[in-house]
């Protein structure tokens, strides 16, 4: 192997261990209470001008560029899911020059704001990457979701009314 293949393989571990840093900054900014403004801001400053989020939800829960970021984790999140603790795992992570995909599962214990009751969240998180000045940002996240079912009844008994809504759209 040449110094060159050597050091573009080392770019991209580099590369992919920099991406699980901007998700697990995902997910601390997230969980640390989107309602304050500082934490919300420094989240999308780790987007691109023209990310998009697709919440999984059909068209209403699609976000694009900062201003539907801010609308997004500024409003929608915060007022649908006061408490949430991300736990993402299994990454798969492609990188091909300054883009690159990811592919997560995620779980999360939350709170529903409509009802107040403790929640299971989970599934998977399908992502686009972009290498902007040196530093990789999220240009776009989309949510596929397995269940959001009631703690009290769990996914085997309840996969989720929100599901079931999302999908008859």
């Amino acid at each position: 192997m040449s110094m060159e293949e050597l050091l573009a393989r080392v770019r991209v571990l580099e590369d992919i261990e920099a991406i699980r840093k901007l998700k697990a900054t995902y997910c601390y900014l997230c969980d640390a209470g989107l309602g304050d403004a500082r934490n919300r801001d420094a989240l999308i400053a780790h987007f691109t001008a023209d990310a998009k989020v697709d919440f999984g939800m059909g068209p209403a829960s699609i976000f694009e560029g900062h201003d539907g970021l801010q609308i997004f984790f500024g409003q929608v999140v915060p007022t649908s899911t006061p408490f949430c603790m991300h736990m993402v795992h299994n990454p798969i992570i492609e990188v091909n020059g300054d883009r690159a995909t990811g592919k997560w599962y995620y779980e999360a214990p939350t709170t529903d704001a409509a009802t107040n009751k403790a929640q299971w969240m989970a599934g998977t998180y399908l992502e686009e990457y972009v290498r902007e000045n040196g530093e990789w940002k999220f240009a776009s996240i989309r949510t596929v979701w397995t269940y959001i079912t009631p703690y009290d009844e769990g996914w085997a008994k309840n996969r989720g009314a929100l599901l079931t809504q999302a999908e008859t759209h």
